[in-house]
């Protein structure tokens, strides 16, 4: 059988059950485990798998971005418990950055500190913010999209000159292996300004984000400080994502 073929094979497979171990391939193809670990690791470069300890899995492609209202009813209990993560590592008196996308929209109303001062690009969490709560509130300005309902670009990352920030969380549309992906660089680049700026970084994403992959890296999973989930995480995932960073699914005393 020839590389080609048998690669093609595997993803088939993979396709077919998310997950085998490195034998049951083997087996599957009737061709040695070494051979099946070459393909993998083969394969995993090009980001057409997830390369985990003994196996590989599934990796699903965002074929396109869909707009914060097609997106605002999906996961969420499972977003509504990471924003109780958050709030558990979030301190009175900080200065957070909260990103766009409907896991922070979620979240916020479970963020219970007081005298927060809040930085965002997102529109609907500043409308959140300043009709519900208390908080000082920043909102950057730039240019504004209608499928995110977020502000981005130069006058948007302007904003954060001369601001310290204590946490900064960004949301994600996908993570796989080392890498924390969104629809496009210029989502990605107020996201890395902003953590530019924090003294810790932190990516959100609900359970049903992992090993998905979006068009865009913006940040290596293992230069953030956490990564906050929701308690549906399974022990596979939880095992092969810590390896990069610290994982926090429940809140924290």
């Amino acid at each position: 059988m020839l590389k080609k073929e048998r690669q093609e094979k595997i993803l088939d497979l993979l396709n077919r059950n998310d997950y085998l171990s490195i034998p049951e391939i083997s087996s599957s193809l009737d061709v040695s485990d070494m051979t099946i670990r070459r393909d993998i690791n083969e394969l995993a470069d090009k980001s057409l798998l997830v390369k985990i300890y003994g196996g590989a899995q599934k990796l699903e492609k965002i074929e396109q971005e869909l707009s914060t209202q097609e997106k605002i009813d999906t996961n969420v209990p499972e977003k509504k418990f990471i924003g109780k993560v958050m709030n558990s590592i979030i301190s009175d008196n900080d200065t957070i950055y909260i990103g766009a996308g409907t896991t922070m929209l979620h979240a916020l109303p479970e963020i219970k500190k007081a005298n927060l001062f809040v930085i965002t690009n997102s529109l609907l969490a500043f409308n959140y913010l300043i009709y519900n709560t208390d908080y000082r509130v920043l909102l950057t300005g730039g240019e504004f999209s209608r499928t995110t309902e977020e502000f981005y670009g130069e006058i948007a990352e302007k904003s954060f000159d001369n601001l310290n920030i204590d946490i900064a969380f960004a949301a994600t549309n996908g993570v796989f292996d080392n890498n924390v992906t969104t629809a496009n660089s210029i989502e990605g680049s107020i996201q890395r300004v902003a953590f530019a700026h924090s003294r810790k970084k932190c990516v959100v994403a609900d359970s049903s984000k992992f090993n998905r992959s979006d068009v865009y890296t913006f940040y290596s999973l293992s230069e953030v400080d956490y990564l906050v989930t929701d308690n549906e995480l399974s022990d596979k995932q939880f095992d092969y994502y810590s390896s990069y960073t610290k994982i926090i699914k429940e809140e924290q005393e």
